[in-house]
């Protein structure tokens, strides 16, 4: 059997996949700029990051449901 997933969720998952490769290129472009990479700063940038991500796509999430009742 078959299990379907959502349009909303396969358009999430390929959002979410887009803003890590956004975040890679972050922490690339921090490590160039210090020359050396240090685990402790790319962790902070990660999960400031990632914090913000989780935030938005709440809010993503609800909103679409939302619009989604509503039509």
């Amino acid at each position: 059997m078959r299990m379907g997933i959502s349009a909303l969720a396969r358009s999430l998952c390929f959002s979410f996949m887009s803003y890590i490769v956004v975040l890679f290129v972050i922490l690339v472009i921090d490590t160039f700029s210090y020359k050396d990479f240090v685990f402790a700063r790319a962790a902070a940038i990660s999960a400031v990051y990632l914090g913000a991500l989780v935030v938005l796509f709440t809010f993503m999430v609800v909103v679409f449901k939302v619009k989604r009742k509503a039509a």
